[in-house]
């Protein structure tokens, strides 16, 4: 679970469970900890900015000592469909020290250093050396938490959004729901999220089922895998994240009914732990050429 942040404060929220803790602002900017002393004392934090959008973004990331003042006071930019990681590395936190976060001259973060929840602590989404697998991994993230709306749902499970409100019947593709998608809102399902991904970075990738990613994108041995790479069986494919803070268990992006909200939509762009996709013989590896 990450939260969704508001002017000055944090709001508790079901979210994608990633430990890059991407703030639901637009585009989204991001952090995560280490702490290095016990309880209450000091952090190490790496801020990015995920910028899914097709203008330029400024970030300004500030840390505030009650009583004494400003300790750092960094800036970045992100180009369109930039993933900014690591600008503002390893800045040193103690408690009762503001967090504060500006996107474009706005405030969108502000947490005191000893209100930092557990589940913000390390970084499991590995940055690729792949310009257009960032680019792509920079469309993707920035879908966390938009619903899913199954195989029936045609040219919307590629993040269309509707004028009115649909109900897609997944049962007449196999699946076992009905998914509802309000109007203005867009979902995805695991292929079409996939393919609008790619299509973003700009790569030739024709296949927009997950059959004809698993037979038309060329395997790669699980043991060479690597992050953009592909996880792919009949029925489901997910992109594979990395281990990003070296703890021994990889993640993967992948859009797949999680969770039940209370308007009846399901919850659907989440990272997961990619124990049981590398585990299972189901699943092959596949690269995308061009990247």
């Amino acid at each position: 679970m990450t939260a969704a942040v508001v002017l000055g404060s944090t709001v508790a929220a079901p979210a994608a469970q990633a430990d890059f803790t991407f703030y639901r602002t637009d585009p989204h900017v991001g952090a995560c900890w280490d702490k290095v002393t016990a309880y209450g004392g000091v952090y190490q934090v790496s801020n990015n900015l995920l910028n899914g959008t097709g203008g330029w973004h400024t970030a300004r990331v500030l840390v505030n000592r009650p009583g004494v003042g400003i300790q750092s006071d960094q800036s970045y930019t992100a180009a369109p469909g930039e993933w900014k990681v690591g600008a503002i590395a390893h800045v040193a936190i103690v408690p009762n020290d503001d967090y504060l976060v500006h996107l474009d001259g706005v405030q969108v973060v502000g947490i005191p250093a000893h209100g930092i929840p557990y589940f913000m602590n390390h970084c499991k989404v590995k940055e690729s050396p792949s310009v257009k697998v960032r680019q792509a991994l920079s469309y993707g993230l920035a879908q966390l938490d938009s619903i899913y709306v199954g195989c029936a749902a045609g040219t919307y499970r590629f993040g269309t959004v509707p004028t009115g409100t649909l109900h897609h019947d997944g049962r007449t593709c196999g699946q076992s729901r009905v998914y509802k998608q309000p109007a203005g809102v867009k979902g995805y399902d695991c292929s079409g999220l996939i393919h609008k991904m790619f299509q973003h970075a700009g790569v030739y990738f024709p296949w927009t089922s997950s059959s004809a990613m698993k037979s038309g994108i060329p395997q790669v041995a699980k043991s060479q895998i690597q992050v953009g790479d592909l996880l792919a069986k009949n029925g489901h494919v997910a992109v594979y994240l990395g281990d990003g803070d070296g703890d021994g268990v990889a993640s993967v992006l992948e859009a797949t009914p999680k969770w039940q909200n209370a308007d009846g939509t399901w919850t659907g762009v989440v990272i997961s732990s990619a124990t049981n996709y590398l585990n299972s013989s189901e699943y092959t590896a596949h690269r995308v050429p061009g990247i």
